[in-house]
């Protein structure tokens, strides 16, 4: 088992202390400041990566499909290199999978994913299933490929390297509880935010985690089906 994830369940003298993340006043009305994964919409929103539904609610409890999320992780992939949005303009009328009507909302990002080997489609790479819903690791190997990542794919199962990479970047969000899991929209805005702070270095991305840095969820947690999100941990005072 994780040292980290062992370490807080073996403190003596635990504080509750849930908003571990530091919070921002919120843009969207279904969104409380107060939320754990509040700071990562807003960062997100912020950044032009995330956007609202038309009803002005974000939906943090909406379990991703396969479209919504190669939306959120090309442009952030996009932002991570310093690239403009405008790289995925000449894929908006491709035709890259049977089921992706050129000129749809998600034509740009989801063809302009394949031609970058993110991903390769059901049935030997005809079909993509945009309204498919995404596990969660099915949506972490999309988000590594997206910004370029390593992890061995030779693993069993598929996915193991891949979750223990994640881990010991510290990049699993909290809550998260299950490989198979649908991840709902807060929680790939935490994934996200967390790989772009890293990007920044370590401090942002300890600064960005809090007191909670220390939590890690790791493949034991997800095997035993564990929600670290509601763990009590010690608060640190500057």
């Amino acid at each position: 088992m994780n040292k980290n994830f062992f370490k807080i369940f073996s403190t003596s003298i635990l504080i509750f202390a849930v908003s571990g993340l530091s919070t921002y006043a919120s843009t969207f009305p279904d969104v409380d400041a107060k939320q754990m994964y509040s700071t990562a919409i807003e960062f997100l929103s912020s950044n032009g990566i995330v956007k609202g539904y038309p009803d002005g609610n974000y939906g943090p409890d909406i379990i991703l499909n396969r479209a919504e999320l190669l939306k959120i992780i090309a442009e952030g992939s996009a932002k991570i290199s310093n690239q403009g949005t405008g790289i995925f303009d000449s894929y908006a009328n491709a035709k890259c999978f049977s089921d992706v009507k050129s000129g749809q909302w998600y034509t740009k990002y989801i063809c302009y994913a394949k031609a970058n080997n993110w991903v390769v489609g059901y049935q030997n790479g005809k079909y993509f299933k945009p309204d498919q819903k995404v596990s969660f690791v099915e949506a972490l190997k999309m988000t590594f490929k997206a910004f370029n990542l390593s992890f061995s794919e030779t693993s069993t199962p598929w996915y193991h390297d891949l979750v223990d990479q994640a881990s010991r970047a510290n990049y699993i969000p909290f809550s998260m509880n299950g490989f198979a899991v649908g991840l709902r929209r807060d929680q790939m805005a935490d994934l996200v935010t967390r790989i772009l702070k890293a990007s920044e270095g370590a401090q942002a991305l300890q600064s960005y985690l809090g007191d909670r840095a220390e939590i890690v969820a790791s493949y034991e947690t997800l095997e035993q089906g564990l929600d670290l999100s509601t763990l009590k941990v010690e608060t640190k005072t500057p």
